[in-house]
């Protein structure tokens, strides 16, 4: 399905609570591709500079110089003029994790124009890089991005990006492996549909919580991972009316309550 809607649209944001697997799958369908992939994570100081085109001082010379710099879009735009030049079937992905982590309107500065999936080749060039001018994405370049919709401390999405991107949704799933903590995915599944509203429905753990090689591993994800991340979206007022169900839960699995 993201495959297909990939093909389609060329931009695709995978977004979803954390643990349910955005990044392997972005990764996952660049394989199926068999695509080059390009790889970068957004965070609060990235720039223009880091993700397109920027000057760094020279460290290899005596004398204070500087050279510019391309960044992970310029270098996947590079490889794909590259493949269609060359007449190859093969695609290039660039995955951006994180995408909403990043003051987008900075870090995209004029390119912001270019993501549009209809988009043909017009009289507009934007220049990018010195001696780089393009009025359009190459045909064989897709991107995949990933936004982690229970970080409540990030900033809403530009619609106008949402415009541009394709929006697909994934939700914490019960998975087939002898790792799988069926029974406290289960629960954790159970007080969220009971107690959670619409909107904190985007803070339940995904399935990645819930995998642990022995029961061992399994306990100290409760302990160290779970119990933290239940206490901090209590902190915050969020979930109030399940703390009891939370408590509980944590008490009978693990002999620790949420608060001594």
């Amino acid at each position: 399905m993201v495959k297909n809607l990939l093909l389609e649209r060329k931009y695709v944001v995978l977004q979803g609570p954390p643990g349910v697997g955005k990044t392997r799958l972005a990764k996952k369908i660049s394989e199926d591709l068999n695509a080059e992939t390009f790889f970068v994570q957004f965070h609060a100081e990235t720039s223009y500079s880091d993700f397109i085109y920027g000057i760094r001082p020279s460290i290899n010379t005596k004398d204070l110089s500087y050279e510019g710099e391309e960044g992970v879009l310029i270098k996947a735009i590079k490889k794909a003029q590259e493949l269609e030049k060359q007449e190859s079937k093969e695609n290039v992905v660039l995955i951006i994790d994180e995408i909403n982590r990043a003051n987008l309107s900075n870090v995209l500065g004029p390119f912001f124009y270019l993501f549009e999936y209809q988009q043909e080749q017009s009289e507009i060039n934007i220049e990018i890089a010195p001696g780089l001018k393009i009025s359009a994405l190459p045909k064989n370049l897709f991107v995949i991005a990933t936004m982690n919709t229970a970080d409540r401390s990030l900033a809403v999405v530009d619609f106008a990006l949402r415009r541009r991107f394709a929006w697909y949704s994934l939700q914490p799933k019960v998975i087939k492996a002898p790792s799988f903590y069926l029974n406290d995915f289960l629960e954790f599944k159970r007080i969220f549909d009971w107690f959670a509203t619409s909107n904190e429905m985007a803070l339940q753990p995904g399935q990645g919580y819930f995998i642990a090689d022995s029961e061992d591993k399994m306990v100290n994800r409760i302990k160290y991972e779970l119990l933290p991340l239940i206490k901090e979206y209590l902190q915050e007022g969020l979930l109030a009316s399940a703390k009891e169900d939370f408590n509980n839960y944590f008490v009978n699995r693990i002999k620790v309550p949420l608060y001594e």
